[in-house]
């Protein structure tokens, strides 16, 4: 089955069986392995994109769901100003994640702080449950996401005096 999708904001197809999971697609067919196969259940987190701007799992995603929708992995994030401001917020929180869970917690900091501009211990406790690993402690995956969000604000609406 031939799909045809933007991804990182170029426009993609790729031919696949239509039940092929998004995340074989990304790592084998188009060599894009910021997002890591983990429990292959939607449990752990790792495999974290940005579909159509919503927070997703790749390995729970037939590769036929993304026709005509824009996808984004850590390879493309990385390349906004967005991804700066989440640099910023971890290396102010003292937070350096794994490299199996790095693109999965910055693209959840991502979706998070886009959600909620200003977020909440709610919003934070949503948000740092989202990926589980162990490498960072939840106090400081939660103070990247506030840090982040700070340097987000201050970026797009300036310094309140």
């Amino acid at each position: 089955m031939k799909v045809s999708f933007v991804l990182n904001g170029e426009t993609t197809s790729v031919n696949a069986p239509s039940n092929t999971r998004l995340i074989e697609v990304l790592r084998k067919d188009l060599a894009l392995t910021g997002a890591r196969p983990g429990c292959l259940y939607g449990t752990c987190g790792f495999c974290a994109i940005l579909l159509d701007g919503e927070l997703a799992l790749a390995c729970m995603i037939p590769v036929f769901r993304v026709s005509n929708c824009e996808v984004t992995t850590i390879e493309g994030f990385m390349e906004t100003r967005e991804f700066r401001d989440i640099e910023i917020g971890f290396h102010r929180a003292g937070t350096v994640p794994c490299k199996f869970c790095c693109s999965a917690k910055v693209l959840t900091t991502h979706w998070a702080i886009t959600s909620h501009p200003t977020p909440g211990s709610e919003d934070l406790r949503r948000a740092v449950r989202a990926v589980h690993c162990r490498c960072t402690s939840y106090a400081r995956f939660s103070n990247a996401i506030r840090y982040s969000a700070e340097v987000r604000r201050k970026r797009l609406h300036g310094r309140k005096r």
